[in-house]
């Protein structure tokens, strides 16, 4: 079949989850197209003039956001909400206008919202959870006619009824197709100064409150061998010009002994090949294992704090402690990596108290790329502990308060002080603040 995939992602990142789609896709024998909406000068003309070219006999759409929150000084609290419901039925609009071959949406924007999302866009098929497999299996289906309701993932309505099975984690992640990074052309990424991406791993062994990939992906690990982590990296390479590389897992250096074998694997290879992290756990960075990554190419990695304070790392159950993230700073400081930090603020039992822990704490060390600061905890899903916590409070009190893009204060900070945090925080040298809102007209 010819397939078309349609990334509807406005912010500047590698579409790397359609990307390992149309590998998917590709490798049980279809002809796939990628187009992506973020370089997208002209949607409307773009995107017909490609599905008429190619002539799809489906469209899979993938949603990769629902709303988020984009640095603007000139708004209040210096922060621009952004609702990226609109595009995405846009996009689906575009579609219907242009042919009417099945369309069927995902994405990690999806998985949270399938039923919500199915409505909004008037659409009666999806898939939540991983698709290397489900999405072939689809495809499959289709084109002999039978049930796609069977496809383990798959959310559907018809005649009034809501259909959803239980996705299924792809066990053997290294026998899976390599991410088609050939499909692309990859100058428009490089003008924007995005860099491929590509994982590691999936699952994840640790349960903070604000975070659903435990319960997503499983609480044991699936690792691709170090082999094929080169294999991908060589590929994207190949295919970007770029030698430089992403790695965008949750908490790249858990398990440690996979993130030490993939790092001496990139080491021994020797090629100039470099690699980044956006989330490195406070735990276990010691002075050898920051000496492995600098062997091995690393150029970036970011330190995902969170908070110092000993009380909120219990509180968010984050499984490490303030010694322990004081101790990754010391080790990252006499490196040559240059790492950033990031902070959430505004978890339950967030208090001015537990946040001054946590900057008297960071008041000790230079942190050459700066400290990323969010405050507000997005709320996504029943599978964070928090929404749970928030709805048993009466803080979240309507079932569509989630897909219409909700945030959680802890009570416990003032309305006044958070009216001035920002600025305040601002002030330090090589602070970056993001402060989350619910909605566009939403202020303190």
């Amino acid at each position: 079949m010819k397939v078309l995939i349609v990334s509807t992602n406005s912010l500047p990142a590698a579409p790397s989850g359609p990307l390992y789609l149309a590998g998917a896709a590709r490798q049980a024998g279809h002809e796939v197209r990628i187009f992506d909406c973020l370089h997208a000068s002209d949607l409307d003309a773009q995107l017909t003039e490609r599905i008429r070219g190619f002539q799809p006999e489906v469209v899979a759409i993938s949603i990769r956001l629902v709303f988020g929150d984009e640095i603007d000084l000139d708004a209040p609290l210096g922060t621009k909400h952004t609702d990226l419901r609109p595009r995405v039925k846009a996009v689906v609009e575009l579609v219907r206008k242009n042919t009417d071959v099945p369309i069927i949406v995902g994405g990690p924007g999806f998985n949270y919202y399938a039923r919500d999302w199915l409505a909004y866009l008037g659409l009666d098929y999806g898939i939540r959870g991983e698709g290397e497999k489900a999405f072939p299996l689809f495809l499959e289906r289709l084109a002999a006619g039978g049930d796609s309701r069977t496809v383990p993932g798959c959310v559907a309505r018809r005649n009034g009824d809501f259909i959803a099975l239980a996705p299924q984690p792809v066990a053997d992640l290294d026998s899976q197709a390599l991410p088609a990074y050939d499909l692309l052309d990859w100058q428009p990424y490089a003008l924007k100064r995005i860099t491929p991406a590509i994982f590691t791993k999936r699952g994840c062994a640790y349960h903070c409150t604000y975070c659903p990939y435990s319960k997503l992906e499983g609480k044991r690990y699936r690792l691709k061998s170090p082999q094929r982590v080169l294999a991908e990296a060589r590929h994207t390479r190949a295919h970007t010009g770029s030698t430089r590389i992403m790695l965008c897992d949750n908490n790249f250096n858990a398990p440690r002994q996979h993130a030490e074998a993939i790092c001496r694997a990139l080491r021994d290879e020797g090629d100039g090949l470099q690699w980044g992290s956006g989330d490195l756990r406070p735990s276990g960075v010691t002075d050898d294992f920051c000496r492995l990554m600098e062997d091995s190419g690393c150029f970036y990695a970011n330190l995902a704090i969170e908070s110092a304070s000993e009380g909120m790392l219990v509180r968010m159950k984050r499984g490490y402690t303030a010694a322990q993230v004081r101790a990754s700073l010391d080790a990252l400081s006499r490196s040559t990596i240059p790492f950033s930090a990031s902070l959430m603020i505004g978890a339950p039992g967030e208090s001015p108290q537990t946040i001054a822990e946590t900057l008297r704490l960071l008041d000790d060390y230079a942190i050459p790329n700066g400290v990323w600061v969010t405050i507000g905890v997005y709320l996504w899903t029943d599978y964070q502990d928090l929404v749970g916590e928030a709805r048993r409070t009466g803080y979240l009190r309507d079932e569509g308060d989630l897909f219409r893009g909700a945030v959680y204060l802890s009570p416990e900070l003032p309305r006044s002080y958070l009216r001035e945090l920002p600025e305040m925080l601002r002030a330090r040298p090589g602070f970056t603040v993001q402060f989350n809102k619910p909605s566009k007209g939403w202020d303190l």
